[in-house]
């Protein structure tokens, strides 16, 4: 299993002894995800990409990029989004199958989530105001917002403020450097203000917070993608593989930057689908289903405690599309 591990994954290990401390790091996981399953949950655990991680080393890794920007978050100037008078959740939405999701992408071992969950909503922004859907800088992002922190870390709601106030590149134009945090290349990263920008200052008309009751975010999430922030450096978001993550397995100490894409019911389990920025080889093809509606305080692992949403102007038009 280890040797497939390395093979699948590409691991290089500098020396003997890193790489019999790896399996026996991985042989532990693997008892754990064997425990787990067999307790037929509603979710299953497997084998991914950070099998050869301690749960410290997951957590310091993958759980600092979402740090709060309070300041902006209580700005008068604010507005927050409530479920209209009579509204009905439908019994499913899917962002993805209605063509205003792009494909999943992998931050690597930098604290970029925040920028990754920013530009898919901003993606999203742009196909509900009937723009082309096109994949958005988040290399932009944490070089030059200087609100956030790059890969140590930023909000949404930095980046909603920041590409407003000065467009955004697509990402083809200003590709991700970042795969490695620790590379001379993202070490030594500059905001190159010369890009051909994708989205134009003033195109994101305003960012919108989402109340924290359920419906809110069902409201929200039917109009469009909406960034959201989770409690991600638990063991079981290491090593999900599938089905339906529920409450008693993650906290709502908010850490990680993800994208409600939809949402839906399996086996009889309500669900969120969270976009994620760990790769097309984490999770179900890069996504995750985290349970919906057993929760009442801030939802399964808080995931609607600091949701919100940009909304984008129509190319053709200053009608705001809402």
């Amino acid at each position: 299993m280890f040797g497939d591990f390395i093979s699948k994954y590409e691991r290089k290990y500098e020396t003997d002894a890193e790489k019999d401390k790896r399996f026996n790091i991985f042989s532990d996981n693997v008892d754990k995800i064997e425990a787990s399953n067999a307790k037929v949950r509603s979710y299953t655990l497997g084998i991914t990409a950070f099998a050869d991680l301690s749960a410290e080393e997951f957590g310091a890794q993958y759980g600092m990029g979402f740090k709060p920007n309070a300041d902006l978050r209580t700005s008068k100037n604010r507005s927050t989004f409530t479920a209209p008078a009579g509204f009905q959740a439908p019994s499913s939405v899917d962002w993805v199958q209605k063509g205003g999701v792009t494909s999943v992408k992998n931050q690597g071992t930098c604290g970029s989530c925040w920028s990754f969950s920013a530009a898919g909503s901003l993606e999203g922004a742009m196909f509900v105001a009937g723009r082309p859907l096109e994949s958005l800088s988040e290399q932009q992002i944490i070089a030059c917002d200087t609100n956030g922190k790059g890969c140590n870390g930023g909000s949404m709601d930095d980046a909603f403020e920041y590409v407003s106030q000065n467009g955004l590149a697509s990402f083809k134009d200003e590709p991700y450097l970042c795969q490695d945090g620790q590379s001379s290349e993202c070490q030594q990263m500059q905001c190159d203000s010369s890009v051909r920008e994708t989205l134009q200052p003033g195109d994101v008309a305003k960012h919108t917070d989402v109340s924290p009751e359920e419906n809110a975010l069902e409201a929200a999430v039917a109009q469009q993608p909406v960034s959201v922030a989770i409690e991600a450096d638990q063991a079981v978001f290491q090593h999900y593989t599938g089905g339906v993550l529920t409450n008693d397995a993650c906290g709502s100490q908010l850490d990680h930057g993800v994208l409600v894409v939809g949402y839906g019911e399996q086996d009889g389990t309500k669900y969120w689908r969270v976009k994620n920025s760990w790769g097309a080889q984490w999770g179900d093809n890069g996504y995750i289903n985290v349970e919906r509606g057993a929760s009442s305080d801030g939802g399964e692992c808080g995931i609607r405690k600091m949701a919100s949403f940009p909304t984008v102007r129509s190319s053709n038009s200053e009608q705001v599309i809402v």
